[in-house]
C-alpha cells in the first residue's frame, strides 16, 4: 500500500507533469517515425530523401550517394538517368560508410545472391536533424526502391498533443487519487 501511496503522489505532482510530458513527447516523436515507414510493396511512395549508394570504379572514390531523382525508369527498375562510366548498384563489400558534404553515409547488405543485393542504405546529417533509411533491391545496372523510414526533428510536433494529452490525463488521474485518498481519511503512516 506504501507504493500506491508514493505512486499517487508522484503522479498527481506539479512537477511530474513537465517531466511526464517530455518522456513521452521523446517516446511519441520515434513512434511518429515508426508510423511514417513506407513500403512500397503496400502502394506507399518512398521519402524524397531516398539515397543508394553507387560504386563508381575510381580509385579515389569508389563509392557515393545518388538521390532517387537522380534515377529514371519505372520504379521497379530504375536506373542512373545520366551515366557517368563504370558505375554498379552492387555493393563489392558487405558493409561501409563515408562522409559526404552534409552527412554520414553508411551501408549493409543484407541479402546476397549471385546478380542480386537487398541493400539498406542509413544517412545521418551532421546537423543531427535527420535519419533517412532507405532499402532497395540492387542489379548491376539497376535498383528498386522497397521501403523508407525518416526521423527528424519536426515529427515532435506530430507527437506533441498526444504527449501533452496522456501527460494531463496522467496528472489529472494523480490528484483525483490523491483527493480520494484523502477523503477516505487514510493516514500517512498506513502501510
Amino acid at each position: 500500500m506504501r507504493w500506491m501511496k508514493i505512486l499517487i503522489i508522484v503522479i498527481g505532482s506539479a512537477w511530474f507533469f513537465p517531466v511526464s510530458c517530455t518522456a513521452t513527447l521523446f517516446a511519441g516523436t520515434h513512434l511518429v517515425a515508426e508510423f511514417d515507414t513506407r513500403n512500397v510493396s503496400k502502394g506507399d511512395s518512398v521519402h524524397s530523401l531516398f539515397k543508394v549508394v553507387v560504386e563508381t570504379g575510381e580509385d579515389g572514390k569508389p563509392l557515393r550517394v545518388v538521390r532517387l531523382d537522380e534515377l529514371s525508369g519505372p520504379k521497379e527498375r530504375m536506373t542512373l538517368a545520366k551515366s557517368s562510366g563504370n558505375i554498379s548498384f552492387l555493393m563489392s563489400n558487405p558493409n561501409g560508410n563515408f562522409d559526404a558534404s552534409s552527412s554520414s553515409i553508411s551501408y549493409q547488405v543484407t541479402e546476397n545472391s549471385k546478380n542480386e543485393q537487398v541493400i539498406e542504405v542509413v544517412e545521418s546529417y551532421h546537423d543531427g536533424d535527420n535519419i533517412i533509411w532507405s532499402r532497395y533491391k540492387a542489379t548491376q545496372s539497376t535498383i528498386s526502391p522497397i521501403s523508407s523510414r525518416m526521423f527528424y526533428f519536426g515529427q515532435m510536433f506530430s507527437a506533441f498533443p498526444y504527449a501533452f494529452g496522456f501527460a494531463l490525463i496522467l496528472y489529472t488521474l494523480g490528484r483525483f487519487l490523491q483527493r480520494r485518498y484523502h477523503a477516505l481519511g487514510l493516514k500517512n503512516d498506513e502501510s
